[in-house]
């Protein structure tokens, strides 16, 4: 089929009436699957299950549903062939097409002009062994001094170099942490990796040979761990989903053979970092976002609370007040001599004394006041 072709809704109504779903997505070159949710999703009828089973014995089958006409129209592009094959874009596949675009890796046998951390790893080996340092060796669980490189280490130094100058060429800086592991950095983003020998355990007696009967048991085995020739590269740190991060040579496949596919994917897998740290800062900024604007409203419904339980303590003082001034009044026009004197003041004068104190503490006497105290309330006016 024509890769440029496109499909109506009417064609493909006409199509999956003609022949069975399975072969039809054959010829699309897709799943059966997904061209039943193309046609859910278009509206268009398909042929009930055991339809085309019933027409090769020769049985009456229902009669054809019409196409709908839905908000599309029968002349509407369903999807165009070009499209419908391309396949989803992988990690894998985007490594696959970028080391294709860029030049091999290519691994000398000798180091001419290495890069800076190889060049100083072999200068602070060479100054250990002029200085006689020793180092603990946990395979023979022994101090062993350091001795000069031999013709495997000379080779993971060659893979080494070549991976970390072909990073350079593509703008990816190679260099060592603070904790002196080998980092790839584009940016504010990094990837920690490592090449290093396989290891594999080995069991070890403990008891002389000359003992016709041994024992048995842990204590008279000892399992060391001892490094093979084969190479191993890992990238320690976080890495995307989909990206490969380790690479193992055996007898088939050589590290000079993964070589290019690991300096493709760390270039792909630093823009996929940079992208997953720009998504987690956009979440953690939506989220403070959302935790600063509940907050907010948390401080504003506890500020409006209690501006409420401030103008409910003004609307008790004033129907208080209220209440008292109609008590003074009443005491004024009840049978009392107002001549009494009670404890240095005549009756009236205490009458006056009241009157005065009901009237200081009435809110409505100074209006603006009550509107001012209830503008200063906020939300840690009452503690409880």
């Amino acid at each position: 089929m024509n890769d440029e072709a496109t499909i109506t809704r009417q064609e493909l109504y006409d199509l999956v009436w003609q022949k069975p779903m399975t072969r039809l997505a054959e010829e699309f070159g897709i799943t059966d699957q997904r061209l039943a949710s193309l046609c859910k999703r278009e509206a268009i009828p398909r042929p009930l299950r055991g339809h085309w089973n019933k027409l090769a014995f020769g049985k009456q089958v229902g009669a054809r549903p019409p196409l709908p006409s839905g908000n599309r129209g029968a002349d509407a592009i369903v999807f165009r062939i070009s499209d419908l094959l391309a396949p989803p874009a992988t990690p894998k596949s985007q490594v696959d097409r970028h080391k294709a675009k860029i030049p091999p890796v290519r691994i000398s046998e000798r180091l001419f002009h290495p890069h800076p951390v190889i060049a100083e790893r072999i200068a602070c080996r060479k100054a250990d062994i002029r200085a006689g340092e020793e180092y603990y060796d946990c395979g023979n669980r022994a101090w062993e001094k350091i001795t000069p490189f031999n013709d495997a280490d000379r080779r993971l130094f060659c893979v080494l170099n070549a991976i970390c100058q072909s990073l350079e060429t593509h703008r990816v800086a190679v260099s060592r942490n603070e904790r002196g592991e080998l980092t790839a950095r584009s940016g504010c983003d990094a990837i920690v990796f490592q090449l290093r020998y396989r290891m594999k355990r080995i069991k070890t007696s403990t008891m002389p040979d000359s003992w016709d009967i041994r024992p048995k048991g842990d204590d008279v085995v000892r399992r060391d761990l001892e490094a093979t020739g084969n190479l191993i590269f890992e990238m320690t740190s976080w890495m995307p989903s989909g990206f490969r991060r380790k690479w193992c040579e055996g007898s088939t496949y050589r590290m000079e053979q993964f070589a290019s596919d690991i300096v493709a994917t760390m270039i792909l897998a630093l823009p996929a970092l940079a992208a997953e740290r720009e998504a987690r800062e956009e979440r953690r900024r939506l989220s403070e976002m959302r935790m600063k604007q509940q907050s907010e409203q948390e401080a504003q419904r506890r500020s409006d609370k209690n501006r409420f339980r401030q103008l409910a303590e003004h609307a008790a003082a004033w129907r208080e007040t209220s209440l008292l001034r109609r008590f003074v009044a009443a005491m004024r026009e009840a049978d009392l001599d107002m001549g009494m004197v009670i404890e240095g003041k005549t009756i009236a004068q205490w009458l006056n004394w009241a009157e005065i104190a009901v009237d200081r503490h009435d809110p409505l006497l100074h209006p603006k006041s009550v509107i001012e105290s209830i503008a200063a309330v906020d939300r840690w006016t009452y503690p409880d």
